[in-house]
């Protein structure tokens, strides 16, 4: 193949758009769509994750540039090339309105619900992991989910704390079209023992961090259970600090790139992905873009083995 001509097209120059995939709201023939959440409203601790999506997108500059439309990207490691022939767009941003909670919540639905009524594979940046509730609202399918996080986000929050980062994955269990849970990189001292086991009552499979080093990504793949329909939220302090130390409530004892990886893109084993979010990138406590590029290679790693 041709080398492909990146002039006009270094990381400085332009719209940052994902992977500088065009920016459009036209789902017609669309494969993939982009789009962010800048929600931080139900944060508990640090503050700033409302831009992630902007950091992400921004990070990903560095790769763009050798994103071919044709072929895609060529993976030296694999030594083929992904997402090649993937028509996708980067859809903007939900219009967040600060303080709205309840509102807000509505409108990351109806959002997703538009992209994947006209079945597009969505895939979210935030913003905090309260978005996780909502973007599972909009599937019509049953779903099995699963969770890779430090934190179990299993807390039943009072009526004025129905949406926090704290409990996405509770208010995943109550939604009808939500069946299994199986929840990956759980550790640390920041989960009441109330929250897991309410958690393991509701019939969450719990694999801690310490769990994954010791028995290894394939053990962990066997341990999800199979499905027609998957869908992914990966918090981003699942992650060790050392690697990703952009996120608000980071967690010694963290996994590492090549697990998170292997995990990720053999996902598709266990059954159709049906749609991914990633969150809780807080670029104002990043180190040199260190957490928002990790964030940028892994959901393109992994949507190499969806597509």
């Amino acid at each position: 193949m041709n080398h492909y001509n990146i002039e006009n097209k270094f990381p400085y120059l332009g719209i940052p758009t994902f992977y500088n995939y065009p920016h459009s709201k036209d789902l017609n023939g669309i494969d993939m769509a982009i789009v962010g959440v800048p929600f931080d409203h139900g944060t508990t601790n640090r503050p700033g994750t409302r831009f992630g999506p902007r950091a992400i997108r921004n990070a990903s500059q560095n790769y763009g540039i050798y994103l071919d439309p044709k072929y895609g990207a060529y993976d030296t490691e694999l030594k083929k090339h992904i997402m090649g022939g993937v028509k996708a767009v980067d859809y903007g941003d939900v219009p967040i309105l600060p303080t709205h909670t309840h509102t807000n919540m509505s409108m990351i639905k109806a959002t997703l619900k538009n992209i994947v009524d006209k079945h597009v594979f969505p895939v979210v940046f935030g913003g905090d992991h309260t978005i996780t509730a909502p973007l599972l609202e909009a599937f019509d399918v049953p779903l099995d989910v699963v969770h890779f996080d430090t934190h179990l986000d299993f807390v039943d929050g009072s009526e004025n704390m129905k949406f926090s980062h704290s409990n996405p994955l509770k208010r995943a269990s109550e939604l009808e079209n939500v069946n299994n849970i199986t929840q990956i990189g759980i550790r640390g001292f920041t989960d009441f023992e109330s929250n897991y086991e309410e958690s393991l009552n509701y019939g969450s499979k719990i694999i801690t961090a310490s769990e994954v080093f010791k028995n290894g990504t394939s053990w962990v793949l066997n341990q999800i259970p199979k499905s027609d329909n998957l869908y992914v939220t990966f918090d981003i302090d699942v992650l060790d600090p050392s690697i990703a130390p952009g996120t608000g409530t980071p967690e010694p004892g963290g996994l590492n790139y090549f697990q998170m990886k292997e995990l990720l893109i053999n996902l598709y084993l266990k059954g159709e992905i049906k749609g991914l979010d990633i969150v809780e990138v807080n670029p104002l406590f990043d180190v040199s873009e260190m957490t928002s590029l990790l964030a940028s290679r892994l959901v393109f790693d992994f949507l190499g083995s969806i597509f």
